[in-house]
């Protein structure tokens, strides 16, 4: 009597292996996604605190160039991770003082690229990225 297994068995199992594959390759591409969000959310927040220690400081806030230069990185004392998102800091004014400011990282690569996710002076995230993360 010969062992083995039928064409039929293979293909079923074939089609079932498919049948995962393009259930999980999309949730693994928005779960990959989601963690490196976790770079830009670190970055933000880095952001916000340096700025706070500098305008107790400098009684005004940093405005930087996009990206964000190392001068301006050394000037808030801080390192931010940029292999995957570009930094910058917009700051608003009234008059002659500098009183708050946006800081706002964009995807620099991958599948929600050029997609920004932003942080005022006061903690709140504006996130257009993850609208693209979902849509994955």
């Amino acid at each position: 009597m010969k062992r083995g297994f039928t064409l039929v068995e293979l293909i079923v199992v074939v089609i079932i292996i498919g049948i995962l594959a393009a259930v999980g390759i999309p949730q693994y591409r928005k779960a990959l996604e989601r963690s490196r969000g976790a770079e830009a959310y670190a970055g933000l927040g880095h952001i916000q605190e340096a700025q706070k220690v500098y305008y107790v400081s400098n009684e005004t806030y940093l405005a930087s160039s996009s990206p964000m230069s190392d001068a301006e990185e050394t000037t808030l004392d801080i390192s931010l991770p940029q292999s995957g998102w570009s930094f910058a800091i917009v700051a608003g004014s009234t008059g002659s003082i500098t009183n708050s400011f946006t800081a706002t990282a964009t995807r620099k690569a991958g599948p929600c690229i050029n997609e920004v996710v932003s942080m005022d002076e006061k903690g709140v995230i504006t996130d257009a990225w993850k609208t693209c993360v979902d849509g994955l």
